[in-house]
């Protein structure tokens, strides 16, 4: 007798457990209609993003950080001639380690930020740091301006160069 009570309570949990009493929601339409309902993405807003945008000249990317590409390809290209230690692509850092040029007395550093993703003069900072060399070793002398400007300007004729070539 105990085991037909328990099938019988087992058989009823079973089937109330089938019955449909729950209101069925549509899928949300509109990009508003997930936000409210707290839908999300594993990719984040702006998805998943492989490759460049070659069109637009722009280097995006994972976390939709944007610089341009002329201005990156460049500075790489004008800085050959040190060697990098640091290389940002997405945020548009670069870094080289000091150099000293055949004869000199002095070193330098340079660091070059690109700040925006359109070819335009502001977009662009270049920071020459020097060092003189001393009894005691290297001292600091600043940023030397002059050389910051003279590459920021090599580096926009080349970047200018290397868009007008590629259309």
């Amino acid at each position: 007798m105990f085991f037909k009570e328990v099938a019988t309570i087992c058989l009823l949990m079973l089937l109330s457990a089938c019955s449909n009493t729950q209101q069925t929601a549509e899928a949300p339409k509109s990009r508003e209609d997930k936000v409210k309902l707290g839908f999300g993405s594993i990719a984040g807003p702006e998805g998943i993003t492989l490759g460049s945008d070659k069109v637009s000249g722009r280097t995006n990317d994972s976390a939709g950080q944007v610089v341009n590409s002329y201005l990156w390809k460049a500075s790489l290209d004008t800085l050959k001639f040190a060697p990098l230690v640091s290389s940002d692509g997405p945020g548009g850092i670069l870094v080289t380690d000091w150099y000293q040029p055949a004869g000199a007395k002095d070193r330098l550093k340079i660091q070059v930020r690109i700040k925006d993703r359109q070819l335009r003069s502001d977009a662009l900072e270049v920071s020459v740091y020097k060092q003189e060399r001393q009894n005691t070793g290297w001292h600091d002398v600043g940023i030397d301006n002059k050389a910051s400007r003279e590459l920021e300007n090599i580096i926009l004729l080349k970047a200018r160069d290397i868009r007008v070539n590629t259309q």
